[in-house]
């Protein structure tokens, strides 16, 4: 007989075969195992996107993060977590949690990093503005994307709906959502109307707007109090000041606007600098104005360490408000 692999009888071959298929499958399946529980982690929630069960306070990375009050540091490093997150999902596109989560992160980078600082640039600095609010809307957009991503595999056809402006199709399928479904929605939201603020001339963008108010009531209305109001607090913002043949609806920002207040328990000042922009500007109340600024400035960032970067982010905004409260109230004589 030969030697070599080609001496072997057929028999051997085949056991030979067969136990390195079995080989490279387990392989296979290890990693799977191992990326899925990566992204669990990074996640906080798994492939289903249901709440994931972290046995250790310390493997969460999103403490880490949002409990840092140094918001410089945070708007350096968050594009290396973007990316981070952006690569594992690339290899686990199937994970809702991961989609959820790196959505999440791309539409706070877009709203605290991008957006807001573009917003407090001087008016002598117009091209460099308009350039970070197209930035602003990119980020917004891929983060909207990721988080329907998830919820495109639950309802296939959402996203359709959603960009054709189909406001019946959308409400077909919201209506299905279930309460596991509010964070997906909830960022898509978010991301969607945030696109909007950048770019409110966006004419294809304007006509989908009712559809992303109906995402985010329906997240409202499965969760009402979920992340401190938040959903409130954005939808204020969207029927205050969008035009009414697109949504606006004052009476309607009323509500949600007391429900962001009843929501948050008094732990976030975010519904204080909504009311201030969203009310106060537009009825040229000066005095309102200052006073709910001045109770956000007002909040303590260590009741909350586990938040400290939105309360810094927050404070620094309300205080650029504050000091600039003259460009947005005239002064009749």
């Amino acid at each position: 007989m030969k030697k070599g692999f080609p001496a072997l009888s057929a028999f051997c071959r085949v056991c030979l075969c067969t136990a390195l298929t079995g080989l490279i499958a387990g392989c296979t399946l290890t990693k799977h195992i191992a990326l899925d529980s990566l992204s669990d982690s990074l996640a906080g929630a798994d492939k289903r996107g249901r709440a994931a069960k972290i046995k250790r306070a310390e493997n969460s990375l999103m403490p880490v993060l949002t409990g840092e009050e140094d918001a410089v540091l945070m708007g350096d490093f968050f594009p290396t977590v973007l990316k981070l997150y952006e690569i594992i999902a690339a290899q686990n596109p199937r994970h809702q949690g991961l989609s959820v989560m790196t959505g999440s992160l791309y539409v706070m980078y877009a709203n605290a990093f991008v957006q807001a600082p573009a917003e407090r640039l001087d008016a002598s600095q117009y091209d460099l503005q308009a350039e970070e609010q197209k930035r602003a809307k990119l980020h917004y957009l891929r983060g909207a994307s990721y988080a329907l991503r998830a919820l495109e595999l639950r309802y296939p056809g959402l996203s359709a709906a959603l960009d054709e402006g189909n406001l019946e199709d959308t409400l077909r399928f919201v209506e299905r959502f279930k309460k596991s479904d509010v964070p997906a929605a909830y960022w898509a939201g978010a991301g969607r109307l945030g696109a909007f603020s950048a770019d409110p001339l966006d004419m294809e963008r304007l006509k989908t707007l009712p559809c992303t108010a109906a995402l985010l009531e329906r997240a409202a209305e499965l969760d009402p109090d979920y992340n401190e109001g938040a959903i409130w607090d954005i939808l204020t913002a969207f029927y205050a000041l969008a035009p009414a043949e697109f949504g606006g609806n004052i009476e309607r920002a009323e509500f949600t606007s007391a429900e962001s207040f009843r929501a948050s328990k008094g732990k976030s000042p975010s519904p204080y600098i909504t009311y201030a922009t969203s009310f106060c500007v537009p009825n040229q109340d000066a005095e309102g104005f200052k006073e709910n600024l001045k109770k956000a400035l007002a909040f303590d960032i260590e009741s909350d360490p586990a938040n400290r970067l939105a309360l810094v982010i927050a404070q620094k905004k309300a205080a650029w408000l504050l000091a600039h409260g003259d460009d947005f109230f005239i002064e009749w004589e």
